[in-house]
């Protein structure tokens, strides 16, 4: 149907400041297109003409236009039609609202939504409608129910009246049922007074002003003796009441011992004054948690026979009274002991922990997880805006087991532990609760010792490989020098055994290099040393894996001399060389080269292999992260690379400049000579 009300409306679109929406509840609406002046002007009525709405017509839907300068005057219109039609919901159409005002409105006025002008207003109106709907329900709902607690209040007023009436006549031939009654609104009274306590101390009072209708009686005092046999004294001095803990062993149970001898005895030596006669009551407490702890109430008096038979009916007739307060006062502190004792252990936990629903939604966290206020565990502990990759969270609530799982944050990992909280064992889990644990330093370590293995025994292999060759390259060395002495120089022999004598000077050369490069131990320092050379003593090493490749080797025609572990750094050079060799199985083009860019040098290393994907550009120098076969690699080369670079001073990265291949630049501060 149209959209129609039974008023003028005028024609001018300039003029509109209201638009009014009245359906039947059984009609429907349909709009199409966008809001725009034509299908506005038959529809628009003056603010003017809004005090003329009665309250007889049902408005589901207001619909208002403003403008910015309107907004100040008719802001306070459209709160007031508001606050009289609490069931209308309100639509705000604007072409120059500010953000501030669009705020106001949305947040001082109630309104459901805020659209600009030519925006669709189809789903809007209908949202409108159906929020209406559910707005006139839930007020229809309040209202009933507000309706039939005045009922039930007036019928609880008329019983009341009702039982007080009877009450009255039927004791009013009776002095002593008049008194009864007292008795009952007064115990009534005492009950109401007892049950809005908070503490022990307010208790007492509440008891000593009790019993002061009984003039023979002192002011009463109170025992409590926890697991521990130490015994919490409370007892007035004048109008004030002092807590004392009383510490020694054998006066828990001769309080409560029969023997009122023994209990006066130690009254009197912990308030200092000689006692009279005593009238005392033990409370039975049947929470366990008050398993272990006893308590008793004691009263000195001056009582006569026929006084203490009133005093023992006034006091059994409170006594269940102040042993269940008194019961839930002392729960109550146990309770906000174990809280703070838990709190304090929680909070003192040096590893970060989090309690998170199945949104990642933060319900509690100790002080080590976050200083800030963010909505998921994500945004606080990892700056995310995504669950943390590998998070075990929506496993453990999944599977309803504890889970682990390594994450990465910044430049640490840790290990997540993430424990499922049920209500019992037969429901899902309602939250998770996550303890970080930081393995960063175990695992560089661990990573330290995976290379140093690894180095020790290319040292051992080394070492035997020295020993088995240098011996035999050391006669053939010293042989052909012999030969040579009895050779004419310029003859073809005397030239064979000149290339043999080289040929075993360069393999005495690589062993040593061999050597050198499996050498980090104890004694291994920084030193000054000139990249361009490391790189030639580094390449020899790796000519079975550059033999299928096309090499190319640009070296600075300075030397580029940096302060670094020189075995440390040559084995970086080694992986990364060798990781370039290894990505290129069916042969491509190994550039390595050397610069330098003011104060640093810089050393790349570049191939036309298959490349990195991007998904994991950002976990390659993560310890463990590998994509090689199983025996091929452990993860450690670039992580290792990259903690030696840096605690050189420099920097490993991965070049995105290249669009095919792979290209990692090493910096270097340079150092003098």
């Amino acid at each position: 149907m149209e959209l129609m009300l039974n008023y003028d409306l005028p024609a001018d679109i300039g003029t509109i400041d209201f638009l009014c929406v009245d359906l039947d509840s059984d009609e429907q609406m349909q709009v199409d297109g966008v809001l725009s002046d034509k299908n506005l002007a038959g529809l628009a009525i003056p603010v003017e003409a809004l005090s003329g709405v009665s309250s007889r017509h049902e408005v589901k839907v207001l619909v208002v236009y403003l403008s910015a300068d309107s907004f100040k005057k008719k802001f306070n219109d459209i709160s007031d039609f508001k606050n009289q039609r609490k069931a209308t919901t309100l639509l705000v159409i604007h072409s120059d609202l500010s953000t501030d005002q669009v705020s106001q409105l949305l947040s001082e006025a109630t309104v459901f939504s805020v659209i600009g002008k030519g925006e669709s207003l189809k789903q809007s109106l209908l949202k409108a409608l159906e929020h209406s709907t559910v707005q006139q329900g839930y007020l229809q709902s309040l209202q009933k129910v507000k309706n039939q607690n005045k009922t039930l209040e007036s019928l609880k007023e008329n019983l009341e009246g009702v039982v007080f009436e009877r009450t009255k006549k039927d004791l009013a031939a009776s002095q002593q049922m008049e008194t009864s009654v007292k008795e009952l609104q007064s115990i009534l009274s005492f009950i109401k007074n007892v049950s809005r306590l908070e503490s022990i101390e307010e208790l007492m009072v509440q008891v000593r002003q009790e019993f002061k209708k009984i003039h023979a009686l002192m002011p009463p005092i109170l025992m409590v003796a926890g697991p521990s046999q130490d015994v919490r004294a409370f007892y007035f001095q004048g109008k004030q009441l002092i807590e004392k803990l009383l510490k020694f062993d054998p006066l828990s149970d001769s309080l409560f011992s029969t023997d009122d001898s023994l209990l006066r005895k130690h009254l009197s030596n912990v308030l200092g004054r000689p006692f009279g006669h005593l009238s005392k009551m033990e409370f039975n407490f049947h929470s366990a948690e008050l398993e272990q702890v006893k308590s008793l109430i004691v009263f000195e008096h001056s009582l006569g026979e026929e006084e203490q038979s009133e005093y023992a009916k006034y006091w059994q007739q409170r006594w269940p009274i102040v042993n269940m307060a008194l019961e839930s006062l002392l729960l109550k502190e146990s309770l906000q002991r174990i809280a703070r004792q838990w709190a304090r252990t929680f909070n003192n936990m040096a590893d970060p922990i989090v309690i998170v629903d199945s949104q990642f939604r933060m319900s509690l966290s100790n002080s080590g997880f976050h200083t800030k206020n963010h909505l998921t565990c994500y945004q606080a502990f990892a700056d995310r805006e995504t669950p943390c990759k590998d998070c075990p969270i929506a496993d453990t609530f999944a599977t309803g087991e504890p889970k682990t799982a390594d994450i990465r944050v910044a430049d640490k990992i840790f290990r997540v532990h993430s424990y499922p909280i049920k209500l019992d064992d037969h429901h899902a889990p309602s939250h998770v609760i996550n303890q970080y644990v930081d393995i960063t330093q175990t695992i560089d370590l661990q990573s330290k010792v995976i290379q140093g293995e690894k180095m020790a025994a290319v040292g051992l292999l080394a070492g035997n490989i020295a020993h088995e060759l240098n011996n035999p390259l050391t006669g053939i060395f010293s042989l052909v020098q012999l030969l040579l002495e009895d050779l004419p120089a310029g003859s073809s022999t005397h030239s064979d055994l000149t290339e043999i004598m080289n040929a075993s000077a360069r393999c005495q050369r690589i062993i040593k290099d061999l050597l050198e490069f499996s050498s980090v131990g104890e004694g291994s320092h920084a030193q000054s040393i000139d990249v361009n050379v490391l790189l030639n003593k580094t390449l020899p090493l790796l000519k079975m894996a550059m033999r299928m490749l096309n090499s190319e080797l640009n070296l600075h025609s300075q030397p580029l001399r940096v302060k670094a572990n020189p075995q440390l750094l040559q084995q970086v050079l080694f992986n990364l060389i060798n990781n370039a060799c290894q990505a290129m199985d069916e042969g491509g083009q190994l550039t390595v080269t050397t610069e330098c860019d003011g104060d640093w040098a810089k050393i790349r290393i570049a191939d036309t292999g298959t490349g990195i994907p991007a998904e994991i550009r950002d976990s390659i120098f993560d310890p463990f992260f590998t994509t090689k076969s199983e025996g091929k690699g452990t993860g450690l080369g670039l992580s290792m690379s990259k903690s030696v670079v840096e605690r050189a001073g420099g920097r490993l990265r991965l070049s995105d400049d290249l669009k095919t291949g792979t290209e990692f630049i090493i910096t270097l501060p340079l150092v003098s000579e």
